[in-house]
């Protein structure tokens, strides 16, 4: 039988805007979803946390793979001229495409029973307070109503009340509407969305509700279930018209939504029906039956609504029910509305998540080629550190087994050769006396090149810029004076401080020049071109006795006579920290080319090796053995503590391959040390005085020395 074609136009109407409100409130909710605005305990929260979670990322990237691999095979198929086995080839493929996306399908599901237990967890806690505060309208038992919150798959849940029937409604309806409908429901959703099944399970309740229910109801009961996900369809007839409902949280969003139709004229049907010969029991039944078949058209499009919500591989099963629910005279275009928005929905869920996992996709292979790079980086980083290792190795050997020997002695000052400095390209070095002279020599054959005159005090600091063409020195004239090292034309006198100027030090770009004092106690930097104070640095609280700069010019180190070394930011000024527990007071300092050991040399007959950073303590060479005291320090400090350097230490220099330390002292000697291990090496006998300065050349095979002898000594090694 079909019904009028009134009838059926009626029924499009009626049935169109709840497809419509559905699918704009979902489309709604995916872009709430995008930017965040999400219910933190709905499903869109849960959809959220499952894409997050790397076993969905990972899976969903392993499908995307799998796809394009199948794509490409698809084009290399079609590419080819028809041949045998195509067909198997591309049922095949076709196969692997299903079982892949009921793959994905049944993984979403699982993760979200996973992420939703803690909610459970929650409801289970205070069913018993809530069961108890309303007069309950459930035929099932809180027990059995813990049973639902408590299953183990995840699922749609879908409940249909009993209608709500006017008395003054023909006897058939209150007699068989409410037998006919739970019962021929969950037929239908057995048959096509079975509560066990694979692909879009829905449990189904007929007799939940001890009578017909209302819009507050559905609120009540979602204070009990809300964790999962439900779907309830209740109606309302009158006497003439039927009021269709929907209500359900957790397919949208987890707020409870109430959707009503349209009122059906059942009356007018049924006239019509009458019209056309139709005998009363006949029609009455068919006016049942399409009440029943709207209420199946709406549960089946709930459930594939839900299920391509939170995934996109679904494929709505309503799409083949049309033969079916034709034989329960509904026309396919009743349907209409809802495959169109199914397919919409469907369209627009494959396209964002297509899109999202080629961006997973895209940020996998990113993170993958960071890794790869990062390995890549630690592989090239073990074996430069192994070659570092290894020339290490063979350096320290090297450094044991090397022979020093004095190559000349450089007569011609009348006093203390109190400073030294080698040039950058190790061909230079210039000394500085008490006899207030400076002198430049050619180091590789120790000939004089020339005297420079002009302090009217004593030398105390001689240094070399690093492109060797200038010479800065420090008097106890308290002036600082600039000179040509190639002409030794002297280019300009600074002022220097109250009193003498005991140490000058040259930044390693040539734009500072870091000068310090006797008794003002002070530290000042100079811009090395202009001549212009930049700052004068305040901290100290007696003499200043040496100065110098990182090699990568951002640090300055400072020692003084108040036992402290002092560890300043360049660029600011500002005091990094103090370094003490020196005893005695700091005569001079060196900074190791890898910037980051400080090596002080004391008067308590000590050189201590401090991490440039922290300040830390790393090593302590030698004690006074001769005073029986040690060093006044807790050895607990130390790595190593080396009883043979029985001298007041007066200089210090770092060689530039970072483990050759050289060191001068008032027994005469000079003394070669492995900086890495703090062993003592060898000791370079030769002076008949204090040794009060040392310098190492670049390559760190030439070694000079200046003593109170009034010589210069050149030593080179094998």
């Amino acid at each position: 039988m079909v019904l009028p074609r009134s009838v059926s136009d009626a029924l499009i109407e009626l049935l169109k805007p709840i497809a419509s409100e559905l699918r704009e409130r979902l489309g709604s909710s995916a872009v709430k979803e995008r930017f965040a605005e999400i219910d933190p305990s709905g499903p869109s929260a849960l959809n959220q946390q499952v894409k997050q979670d790397p076993r969905w990322i990972k899976a969903q990237i392993r499908y995307l793979q799998r796809q394009q691999a199948r794509e490409q095979e698809l084009i290399a198929i079609a590419c080819v001229e028809a041949e045998g086995g195509q067909d198997e080839k591309i049922n095949r493929i076709k196969a692997e495409e299903l079982r892949d996306r009921r793959a994905l399908g049944r993984l979403c599901r699982e993760l979200m029973r996973e992420f939703q237990a803690e909610a459970v967890r929650v409801k289970l806690n205070e069913i018993q307070t809530l069961w108890d505060k309303d007069n309950w309208f459930s035929n099932l038992s809180r027990q059995e109503t813990e049973q639902i919150l408590q299953q183990q798959q995840h699922r749609l849940l879908v409940l249909v009340s009993p209608a709500k029937i006017s008395a003054d409604c023909p006897d058939s309806f209150r007699h068989n509407l409410n037998l006919e409908l739970p019962a021929k429901l969950r037929i239908f959703l057995n048959q096509h969305y079975p509560q066990h099944g694979d692909l879009c399970p829905v449990q189904f309740y007929g007799d939940y509700f001890k009578q017909a229910i209302s819009d507050i109801d559905v609120e009540r009961l979602q204070t009990i279930l809300s964790p999962v996900p439900t779907a309830i369809l209740y109606s309302d007839i009158s006497d003439y018209e039927v009021n269709f409902h929907v209500g359900f949280w957790g397919i949208i969003g987890q707020n409870v939504s109430v959707i009503a139709m349209q009122p059906w004229n059942w009356e007018e049907v049924y006239h019509q029906l009458e019209a056309e010969g139709k005998d009363r029991k006949l029609s009455l039944r068919l006016i049942r039956q399409v009440i029943v078949t709207i209420h199946k058209l709406l549960a089946a499009f709930l459930a594939d609504l839900y299920y391509l919500s939170i995934d996109f591989t679904h494929e709505p099963q309503l799409f083949n029910l049309y033969e079916e629910l034709a034989k329960e005279w509904l026309s396919q275009e009743w349907m209409v509305p809802y495959i169109e928005a199914l397919r919409e929905i469907q369209q627009q869920q494959r396209i964002a998540c297509e899109g999202e996992m080629r961006r997973l996709a895209a940020r996998e292979a990113k993170a993958k080629a960071e890794r790869k790079r990062l390995e890549e980086s630690e592989r090239k980083r073990r074996e430069e550190a192994e070659a570092v290792s290894k020339k290490k190795k063979q350096l320290v050997y090297k450094l044991k087994n090397q022979k020093w020997r004095c190559e000349y002695t450089l007569p011609g000052h009348s006093s203390f050769v109190n400073s030294l400095a080698i040039s950058p390209a190790g061909d230079i070095l210039a000394s500085g006396s008490w006899d207030k002279t400076i002198k430049v020599w050619e180091l590789e054959t120790g000939e004089l090149i020339g005297t420079l005159t002009g302090h009217s005090d004593r030398v105390n600091s001689v240094a070399i810029s690093e492109d060797g063409k200038l010479l800065v020195s420090g008097s106890s004239d308290e002036t600082i004076k600039f000179w040509s090292l190639h002409s030794g034309d002297l280019l300009c006198t600074f002022p220097g401080h109250s009193m003498e100027v005991n140490s000058v030090a040259i930044d390693p770009k040539g734009h500072v020049l870091a000068s310090c004092g006797g008794s003002d106690n002070t530290i000042k930097l100079w811009n090395l071109r202009t001549g212009q104070l930049l700052r004068t640095l305040i901290g100290h609280s007696d003499n200043v006795n040496a100065v110098v700069f990182s090699p990568d010019g951002q640090i300055l180190a400072s020692g003084s006579s108040d036992a402290t070394s002092k560890i300043w930011d360049v660029e600011t000024g500002k005091l990094l920290r103090t370094l003490s527990g020196l005893n005695l007071g700091v005569n001079s300092v060196a900074i190791g080319p890898d910037g980051e050991i400080l090596a002080s040399v004391s008067n308590d007959y000590t050189i201590k090796l401090r991490n440039l950073h922290t300040g830390g303590l790393l090593r302590i060479l030698s004690s006074h053995a001769r005073k029986g005291k040690g060093m006044g320090l807790e050895t607990s400090e130390a790595l190593h503590i080396l009883q043979n350097y029985v001298s007041r230490g007066n200089s210090v220099a770092i060689g530039r391959d970072g483990l050759t330390l050289a060191s001068g002292c008032d027994d005469n000697t000079v003394k070669i040390w492995n900086l890495q291990t703090g062993e003592l090496l060898t000791s370079l006998l030769g002076h008949s005085g204090t040794v009060y300065s040392v310098a190492i050349s670049p390559l760190g095979n030439v070694l000079a020395s200046g003593s109170a002898d009034e010589t210069i000594k050149i030593w080179r090694c094998d």
